[in-house]
């Protein structure tokens, strides 16, 4: 939250969130939205009513639980990306609400009662996920824009010893299309004109082949496709419709119906929100900022965080990841 003193400076004032939430509340959501069909045994899938709880472990303060069926041991953490840590449960609930909003790494550290380096390894591990999740399927949509953002995004946090290397400006006012290697990583984005569902990735160039492959993965055949100029475009294998931002022209009217259609200004707005979004953390080191566009990309397609997807973040994917 934020608040002006009286000397007119802006100002962070931080929330004690441990003490605002009840241990058996918070029980009770990671019950309801890590185990939505049910909560018992991982190994055998018998029901809890056939367990015992023999013990409380020390660091989460959770029950153990010995299945009675196969003898195995297991938490409410156990098969999530938590199983082993000693996160208590409201603290994993506030962690995932902050990484959900969009908070700093600094800012949940300070009401968690977390170093920053234990927020940051969490956070990099859930958006890591949210990649093994992310959507391959086209978009629904019959019209949709396609265009390419290119983000400053160096080595934060990566000890750099050549002066005239320094890891967080390289890319700053450097000229051309940005590339990965350039410290510029393009991120390519599809987003529906009708349900406005976004597929957003981070490649590493903006070479005709990568344009052509996402286009075409992520719009169904005869989707009506529009985008700039660029002539990186020229091949997709989909209706397309162009407008020249190089000669300033923002929308045409392509056919003739009295409407413009031809523009890319839902791409635009998508990039306004992923750039506030990104705002926030300062500088992203390059090699993590896909799992910052994987879950804003979910952050703009879900709206709201429901049970499943919530299981689906954080359950181990051994045969995706």
């Amino acid at each position: 939250m934020l608040f002006r003193s009286s000397i007119g400076i802006l100002m962070d004032m931080d929330f004690p969130l441990l003490t605002l939430l009840d241990t058996d509340a918070s029980v009770a959501w990671l019950e309801q939205h890590f185990h939505p069909d049910g909560f018992g045994c991982p190994h055998c899938q018998a029901a809890l009513t056939n367990a015992r709880r023999f013990r409380i472990n020390r660091g989460s303060g959770l029950p153990v639980y010995r299945c009675r069926v196969c003898h195995g041991v297991y938490t409410l953490y156990s098969r999530t990306i938590f199983e082993g840590s000693h996160l208590l449960p409201a603290q994993v609930v506030l962690l995932l609400r902050g990484v959900f909003q969009g908070q700093s790494s600094a800012q949940l550290a300070r009401e968690l009662e977390l170093t920053e380096k234990t927020t940051l390894k969490w956070r990099h591990r859930l958006q890591a996920q949210a990649e093994c999740i992310q959507p391959t399927i086209p978009l629904a949509d019959r019209n949709t824009e396609s265009d390419e953002m290119f983000q400053n995004a160096g080595e934060k946090g990566t000890e750099h010893f050549e002066a005239a290397d320094p890891p967080r400006v390289r890319a700053n006012k450097r000229r051309g299309r940005g590339t990965f290697a350039n410290d510029r990583p393009p991120i390519l984005g599809t987003v529906g004109r009708l349900t406005g569902q976004v597929r957003l990735r981070v490649v590493k160039d903006t070479k005709q082949t990568t344009l052509r492959a996402h286009v075409e993965q992520f719009t169904g055949e005869g989707t009506h496709v529009y985008t700039d100029e660029y002539d990186s475009y020229a091949t997709i294998e989909r209706p397309h419709t162009t407008v020249c931002h190089a000669a300033r022209e923002w929308a045409r009217d392509a056919d003739g119906d009295g409407t413009r259609e031809a523009h890319t200004n839902t791409c635009e707005g998508m990039w306004t929100g992923l750039r506030t979004y990104l705002r926030v953390f300062r500088g992203v080191h390059k090699a993590y900022l896909s799992g910052y566009v994987a879950l804003h990309e979910f952050r703009v397609n879900l709206k709201a965080v429901t049970e499943l997807f919530v299981a689906a973040l954080v359950t181990v994917h051994y045969l995706y990841c």
